[in-house]
């Protein structure tokens, strides 16, 4: 069986999230964080699915879209590590800089 985890930031990015959704809707931003951390075990399964990135950083991560945002991943961990959960409309060049 596949796991993964989440770093310190990535834990702090997903309480971010729930609290931005859940200012609108407590429901949706519970639904949205099922929706992460279910595609966060099928890449725990499958972590060669994502994309590099190289626009966006140099480090060795990988990105898979999850509605407006973006797991990013070490792909050759073990267990899988998350390293941060980030919205598509951000600037994640200063972000992952």
């Amino acid at each position: 069986m596949s796991s993964f985890i989440f770093s310190p930031a990535a834990r702090q990015d997903l309480l971010e999230i729930w609290q931005y959704i859940s200012e609108e809707s407590p429901t949706n931003a519970i639904k949205v964080l099922d929706t992460i951390e279910e595609k966060c075990r099928m890449l725990s399964e499958y972590p060669h699915m994502g994309h590099k990135r190289k626009d966006l950083t140099n480090h060795p991560v990988l990105f898979w879209p999850v509605y407006n945002y973006l797991i990013i991943y070490k792909e050759d961990s073990n267990p899988l590590e998350v390293v941060r959960i980030l919205s598509g409309y951000r600037n994640l060049i200063d972000l992952l800089g």
